[in-house]
C-alpha cells in the first residue's frame, strides 16, 4: 500500500472520527491532507521508504480562533486515544538522534503522532516564510523577490500530496494560488540555466588537458541545468531531493522521453566528440521547444564564439532574447536565478528561517568601491 493511500484512509477510518466525537463543534470547520516532505507525497514510496518518516500521517488545518481554543486539547486526545498500529502499520514515532529522523516505535507513552495540528497562517509562515497576507480579501501573496528565495522543494511541498477534505476550502486555495511560477520569474529562472549550458566548451577543453574529472563534473552540472529547463518548460517544480530528481523529471511529457537516453549515455561515453555532439542536439531541442513555448520571439542558438573551435553552438541568443523580456526590476538585481538554483547547501534550502535571509543578498548595496587605478584589475 501507499502512503498516501494509507494516510487516506487512517484520516477517513480514524482521525476524523475522533474528532467527530470529541469536538463535533469543528464539524466542516477544518482542512485535511497530506502535503510536504517524503516520497510518500509524492507518490514514489516503496519497501525501502517504510524505515523512517512512513507511516499513518496526516495534516490538519483548523481556523485560527479553533487552533488557538482547541489545538492543544485534540493533540492530547489523539496522544490518548489513536490505536497503536492502523492496518498493521504504526502510528507512533520517535526521534532517532543518529539519523536525526523519525522512526515508527511501539511505546505510546515516550513517543508522539504523525497528526499535524496547525492553521494554514502558521504552516505558510514556518515552513515558507510566507507573511504576506491581505486580510480585506483573505489573499496571501509574493512580490518577485520573495519568489526567487523560496527554493522548489518547498513549493513542491506545498503543491503535491492530496487534500483529503477541505470544507473551508483555505488550503485547497493556497495550492491553487501557488501551483507555479508567474511569467516573469519563469523567464528569469529560465534564463539562468541557458547561461550555465554555455560551460559546454569547457569540458573538451578539460578532456584536451587529461583532467577527464574536472570535465565530467563539468558535464554533470551541465546535465542537471538541462533537467531543470526541462521542468521549467513543463512548468512543474522540481524536487530537491537528488534521489526524485531524474525519476520525476522520467515523467514529464515534454522532451524527457526524447533525451533521457541522450543524456544518461553521456554520463558512460568517453569519446568527448560524441559527448560534445550529443549535447549540441539536446540544445536544439531545448530551443525547439523554447520557440514551440512562444517564450520571446523566434530564436536560433548561434555560432560558437570564444570557445577554441571546441564546440559548435552558443546559448548566447536565448540569453539575449530572456534577458530582453524580463522586468528591468529584476535586471537590477545583484544575483541572477531564484536561491536554489546557487545555493546546495540543504540547510539552507529546507528551513525558511535561512532561505528568507537571502533576500538582502539580491539587493544589497553595500559595495566595495573600485575606484583605483588598477582596482578592477585586481
Amino acid at each position: 500500500m501507499k502512503g498516501l493511500e494509507l494516510s487516506e484512509l487512517f484520516y477517513f477510518n480514524v482521525v476524523k472520527k475522533l474528532i467527530e466525537k470529541h469536538f463535533p463543534m469543528l464539524k466542516n470547520k477544518y482542512g485535511a491532507g497530506l502535503i510536504g516532505y517524503g516520497s510518500d507525497v509524492l507518490g514514489n514510496d516503496d519497501e525501502l521508504s517504510r524505515d523512517h518518516e512512513w507511516g499513518p500521517r496526516c495534516h490538519l488545518w483548523l481556523l485560527e480562533e479553533d487552533y488557538n481554543k482547541y489545538g492543544d486539547e485534540i493533540d492530547e486526545m489523539l496522544k490518548a486515544e489513536l490505536p497503536l498500529e492502523y492496518l498493521g502499520y504504526k502510528t507512533r514515532f520517535v526521534f532517532n538522534e543518529e539519523f536525526q529522523v523519525l522512526v515508527t516505535t511501539d511505546d505510546k507513552h515516550n513517543s508522539i503522532h504523525h497528526v499535524a495540528i496547525t492553521t494554514v497562517e502558521r504552516y505558510l509562515r514556518i515552513q515558507y516564510g510566507i507573511n504576506n497576507r491581505d486580510y480585506t480579501t483573505n489573499q496571501y501573496y509574493l512580490n518577485n523577490l520573495e519568489w526567487l528565495c523560496i527554493p522548489e522543494q518547498k513549493l513542491l511541498e506545498l503543491t503535491r500530496g492530496k487534500i483529503f477534505e477541505d470544507p473551508i476550502g483555505e488550503i485547497t486555495k493556497i495550492r491553487k494560488d501557488f501551483s507555479y511560477y508567474n511569467e516573469d520569474i519563469w523567464k528569469y529562472k529560465l534564463l539562468y540555466c541557458w547561461k550555465q549550458l554555455d560551460d559546454l566548451a569547457l569540458i573538451p577543453l578539460c578532456y584536451k588537458r587529461n583532467q577527464i574529472i574536472s570535465g565530467k563534473i563539468i558535464l554533470t552540472r551541465i546535465i542537471e541545468n538541462i533537467i531543470r529547463l526541462v521542468y521549467l518548460y513543463n512548468k512543474k517544480y522540481y524536487p530537491g531531493y537528488m534521489k526524485w530528481f531524474s525519476y520525476e523529471f522520467s515523467k514529464l511529457p515534454k522532451l524527457a522521453a526524447s533525451i533521457s537516453t541522450k543524456l544518461e549515455n553521456s554520463f558512460m561515453e568517453e569519446d568527448i566528440t560524441k559527448i560534445i555532439s550529443v549535447m549540441e542536439s539536446v540544445f536544439l531541442e531545448l530551443i525547439e521547444e523554447h520557440n514551440r513555448s512562444e517564450v520571446t520571439p523566434y530564436v536560433e542558438l548561434t555560432n560558437s564564439k570564444w570557445t577554441r573551435g571546441l564546440v559548435n553552438i552558443s546559448t548566447s541568443n536565448v540569453c539575449k532574447a530572456l534577458e530582453e523580456s524580463i522586468t528591468n526590476e529584476l535586471k537590477e538585481l545583484n544575483l541572477e536565478g531564484s536561491c536554489d538554483q546557487w545555493i546546495t547547501n540543504s540547510d539552507i534550502l529546507v528551513w525558511s528561517e535561512q532561505f528568507a535571509k537571502v533576500k538582502e543578498l539580491y539587493t544589497n548595496d553595500n559595495v566595495c568601491n573600485r575606484d583605483g587605478v588598477g582596482d578592477r584589475i585586481i
